[in-house]
């Protein structure tokens, strides 16, 4: 019978009892094969404790930490809710209605509404370029709206982003032509409205 790995590691350890010790330890100084074999697992045992391996850097603990931080997945609801304004207003199709920043012809006015807010576009044309000054109006209450970013968006893809002022004022000097999305991120809500600004002004 010959030394198994379990066994050899046990002995060298010492967790065998006093006799079983005893007897692989006789039975080492007989069997050459065997005594190779401890020989070889000795080795490997200290190659496990030599000092050659070095703490990670800093920067790769941190990146490997961010590993376990999983982004949120497609299956977990968003905390931060959704919803779509509806065009309320557009002077192309209507008359300007009282208290609507005032029209001129030059220029179009769009009002869109998504639950407790108000958002006013104008949008004109000026030596060949389109430009979209705004303002985020929440309703029933004075206080304006200090805290949004945001995007028009073409065909999905952002083409212009843009912050409120302290009176909810924004201001996109690039204003494509065509189908444009305008996305409003609050810190609680994100607003998506439409704009068809398809060669019309």
């Amino acid at each position: 019978m010959h030394i198994d790995t379990e066994t050899a590691f046990d002995l060298m350890e010492g967790r065998l009892e006093t006799e079983m010790a005893r007897q692989w330890n006789d039975h080492l100084l007989t069997c050459r094969l065997c005594a190779s074999e401890m020989d070889t697992f000795q080795s490997f045992r200290e190659s496990l404790k030599r000092p050659h391996l070095e703490n990670a850097p800093d920067r790769m603990m941190s990146a490997a930490v961010s590993l376990f931080q999983a982004p949120r997945t497609a299956s977990e609801p968003s905390k931060i809710r959704r919803v779509f304004a509806n065009l309320t207003f557009d002077s192309f199709t209507q008359p300007v209605f009282a208290g609507a920043r005032g029209g001129n012809g030059t220029n179009r006015q769009v009002v869109l509404r998504a639950e407790e807010f108000d958002i006013h576009v104008r949008v004109w044309v000026t030596n060949e370029s389109r430009e979209l000054l705004g303002q985020i109006q929440p309703r029933g209450t004075s206080t304006f709206i200090e805290h949004a970013r945001l995007h028009l968006l073409q065909n999905g893809e952002r083409v212009s982003s843009a912050e409120v002022n302290e009176l909810g004022e924004f201001h996109f000097s690039f204003v494509p032509d065509g189908y444009l999305s305008l996305q409003i991120d609050l810190p609680h809500l994100t607003v998506i409205g439409a704009l068809d600004l398809n060669d019309r002004i």
